[in-house]
């Protein structure tokens, strides 16, 4: 073999190594850095910059459970949403759990249906049904604002307690408000000389013992500088909050709310007032689940000038305010000043305060946010919603769902048969044709 061959063997080999050595590297960098660019119509497959900024705010591991069935098509969608944060953040750690391998642990968790989150940050949990970038990112920027909102419970009056585990108590609600990352502190007004500064929420749980006029003072000052106010309502007495009520232009139907669409759920007890449906307010959003409130009051509302107000919650049809006892065969009385709902039994109050938006909940009900109600329907829920409208947390951000504008077809009747026509018909013809003209050229050569 001359010398030629050799050479141009060992240009060959040289060059079969270059190759080689340049695929390995060029699969090695790809392990190392990557680049993505989406191209879809609105950005379908990319984070807004406002949830880019919320990721930019952890400070620690983000754990996401997603509680799915070993699925591909359950799991595929939560994989590839929380991977576009993954592109942003190697904070944020990803984990299946299989909710029917594990009963015990979903239960224990609270997990109610298949595809539900669970996040987990520095101690605080949130738990996510709706799977989509606006709800995921308000949730993580809920759990990174963890011990910045204080909310303080009005105590000493017999209220219901929020470290309490009796049943009238709100110990499991003001838990799960830990879980969330708020702050809790009760509040005795005979000891304290002005509210705290740091307040994002003040809570009035059913007093059973009458307010004495300086504390009374001191929760009207709070609401007249514009303090946000949370009062869960029982039927009158008011025990000297009367005042207040006064203030707000608030006053109570006598009576309890009789619901006779109860018993179609099997509860007894006329007395639970069911609420189905619920107006569009940023307080009660996304809300779905019915919730029941016991032995609770119908309120009116003469909004006072500078406020804006809007009902909440309302009765169904067949409820009234019954002022006489519950029990035997019972009816509405008009002359007893009985009235025939829809009722209002949750109110919201709003004003601006220079730059602020000052915020108010009237409920006429505490019982449910009690231990012994809190797991009934969507209360939990409910209250949750109105916890993060109060403090400002409902308004955190607005991403929109971004869509491509070509997702579906529209066509007229004409023209969708002309379209089936040319492919059952015409397309198969025409490969049939071009098949014959090739064979008749070929037979012909």
């Amino acid at each position: 073999m001359n010398s030629t061959a050799w050479l141009n063997r060992l240009n060959g080999l040289i060059f079969y190594l270059l190759l080689t050595s340049v695929v390995g590297l060029a699969g090695w960098l790809s392990t190392q850095y990557s680049s993505q660019w989406d191209w879809t119509a609105g950005g379908r497959n990319s984070l807004a910059p406002a949830s880019v900024a919320v990721l930019q705010r952890l400070q620690g591991p983000l754990q996401i459970k997603a509680f799915a069935q070993d699925n591909g098509l359950l799991r595929a969608p939560i994989r590839d949403l929380i991977g576009r944060y993954q592109r942003h953040s190697d904070q944020i750690e990803l984990s299946f759990i299989d909710p029917d391998r594990e009963p015990e642990l979903t239960r224990k968790l609270g997990i109610t249906r298949a595809g539900e989150l669970l996040l987990e940050y520095q101690g605080r949990s949130e738990n996510l049904s709706q799977i989509s970038e606006e709800a995921l990112t308000n949730a993580i920027q809920r759990l990174a604002l963890g011990g910045e909102r204080w909310i303080g419970f009005v105590s000493g009056h017999g209220e219901r307690n929020p470290e309490g585990q009796a049943n009238h108590d709100l110990g499991s609600f003001a838990a799960e408000l830990g879980r969330k990352g708020y702050q809790i502190r009760r509040i005795n007004l005979t000891e304290d000389s002005d509210m705290p500064r740091n307040l994002s929420l003040l809570v009035i749980a059913g007093p059973r013992v009458a307010l004495l006029p300086g504390e009374l003072s001191l929760i009207e000052k709070y609401v007249e500088e514009g303090g946000n106010l949370l009062w869960l309502i029982d039927p009158e007495p008011l025990q000297g909050l009367e005042a207040l009520a006064q203030q707000l232009g608030l006053s109570l139907l006598p009576g309890k709310i009789v619901d006779i669409n109860a018993y179609a759920l099997g509860i007894e007890d006329p007395a639970v007032a069911l609420i189905t449906q619920y107006p569009g307010h940023p307080a009660v959003r996304g809300m779905d689940q019915i919730s029941l409130f016991p032995h609770a009051a119908a309120l009116e509302l003469a909004a006072p000038e500078g406020w804006e107000a809007q009902p909440l919650l309302q009765t169904l049809d067949r409820t009234w305010n019954e002022t006489g006892p519950i029990e035997g065969e019972i009816r509405p009385d008009a002359e007893a000043g009985e009235r025939p709902g829809p009722l209002d039994l949750g109110l919201a109050m709003e004003r601006k305060q220079g730059e602020k938006t000052q915020k108010l909940a009237l409920i006429g009900d505490g019982d449910f946010l009690a231990n012994a109600y809190l797991g009934n329907g969507g209360n939990l829920n409910l209250g949750l919603n109105l916890i993060r409208w109060l403090s400002g947390d409902e308004q955190l951000l607005d991403i929109p769902a971004k869509t491509a504008p070509d997702l579906s077809l529209e066509l007229s009747e004409t023209a969708g048969g002309l379209l089936g026509l040319a492919f059952l018909f015409l397309l198969p013809l025409g490969l049939i044709g071009t098949g014959f003209v090739i064979w008749w050229r070929r037979r012909n050569l």
